[in-house]
């Protein structure tokens, strides 16, 4: 009978052990550019960058709240990839007293190379503040 209820355990063992479920949301890829969170005084932030003539031209949205968000402020990171790493190219940051942002910036004489936006969004609700950080598609020149 024990070796019975033994060799019984070992097929159930065997046949079944090896099979498990495990069932996970399925997340959704963020696009490049843009943020897919939720934030408590911020509805959207995405950005974009083109380089034409060596010319990097950055862009970056950010929209608040009308009856929360206080302040935005911005900052743009220009940065260039080297080997498997990105370096700071040169980085700009201003400040919105409103709920909505929109901020332009751009960089000359580029050297050849792949480059991307970094854009930090710090929203602002009085004191308190979210910080939201997106990078654009990767570009070359």
């Amino acid at each position: 009978m024990k070796k019975l209820l033994a060799l019984l355990v070992s097929s159930i063992m065997v046949c079944g052990g090896g099979i498990s479920v495990c069932a996970e949301p399925q997340l959704s890829t963020p696009i490049e550019g843009e943020f897919t969170e939720y934030y408590k005084y911020t509805s959207k932030v995405y950005n974009s960058m083109t380089i034409s003539n060596k010319t990097a031209s950055c862009k970056s949205t950010v929209m608040g709240f009308s009856d929360k968000t206080t302040k935005v402020v911005v900052t743009h990171t220009l940065e260039k990839k080297s080997g498997k790493w990105w370096s700071n190219v040169t980085s700009w940051t201003k400040t919105f007293n409103t709920y909505t942002a929109i901020y332009t910036t751009s960089k000359s004489s580029l050297s050849s190379g792949t480059y991307r936006l970094k854009t930090i969004a710090k929203v602002y609700n009085g004191s308190a503040y979210e910080t939201i950080t997106i990078y654009s598609k990767t570009v070359s020149c």
